[in-house]
């Protein structure tokens, strides 16, 4: 790192505190009082990138940053079942807009952990029942399309393991582990705190224990989560709950 870039690290560091938020103005402002005078705003947008690169700052929503607390992204473990399943779709359709993962990744971050999986494999909606009978065909078992309520909890439930294939909504925040296209961390949370069929066993207080621990841990892009969240019909409800529940400030949520 060249000396300006530790001047500049330095000082943004001395200016903000670890939980201070940062609006896009306030950093505009800095940067072109302390060190830029005239500073372009396409030269801004690349101080931006530079500083979020070097993992100084962070963004919290769009035009938001605070100082990078230097968390993990997300990236959970694959097996060998997700791997092989993962190799079964793409053998068929090497170009589908998909995503698979497992609701037992939400034990790392719950304090009860429950017993039984459900492995999601979520698709184009037009392909759903097409890839519900490539597994069958491939001999998966406890294979079901989104069961409704009476089917989860009476053949879902009773199940070590099993399979749902549902609809993958449109934009939703993926990306890909090892060749493997799994949910983002933002898209795990709004999934979990959406639904009331599936994750049942990851909800009341062990959903804020899973939120609150997600946040702790890692690095959560505060825009995708409440951009999904829309998408689901859902963010005006989440939003209550991170003001309620992780004391978010409510000027986050806009």
């Amino acid at each position: 790192m060249n000396n300006e870039k530790k001047i500049i690290t330095r000082e943004i560091k001395k200016k903000y505190s670890s939980s201070e938020i940062i609006t896009r103005k306030d950093l505009y402002d800095f940067l072109e009082q302390n060190f830029f005078p005239d500073l372009k705003e396409t030269t801004f947008r690349w101080r931006v990138y530079e500083l979020k690169k070097r993992n100084v700052i962070v963004s919290v929503k769009r035009g938001v940053y605070k100082l990078s607390d230097h968390k993990n992204v997300y990236c959970p473990n694959l097996n060998s079942n997700i791997i092989k399943m993962n190799r079964l779709l793409l053998r068929q359709y090497n170009d589908l807009t998909y995503c698979i993962w497992e609701s037992n990744w939400l034990n790392e971050f719950a304090r009860h952990q429950a017993a039984r999986k459900i492995i999601f494999v979520e698709v184009e909606k037009d392909l759903v029942k097409s890839i519900f009978n490539l597994l069958l065909d491939s001999s998966y078992k406890n294979v079901f399309i989104e069961p409704d309520r009476f089917i989860s909890q009476t053949y879902v439930s009773e199940n070590q393991t099993s399979i749902i294939v549902k609809s993958l909504i449109s934009k939703s925040p993926v990306h890909s582990v090892t060749n493997v296209k799994v949910p983002k961390l933002e898209k795990m949370l709004v999934d979990l705190f959406s639904d009331d069929i599936y994750l049942v066993a990851y909800k009341g207080h062990e959903q804020t224990v899973i939120f609150e621990n997600a946040f702790d841990e890692y690095q959560i892009n505060l825009s995708n989560l409440i951009n999904y969240s829309r998408r689901r019909k859902r963010d005006k409800q989440l939003t209550d709950f991170l003001i309620k529940n992780l004391n978010f400030v409510k000027e986050l949520m806009r």
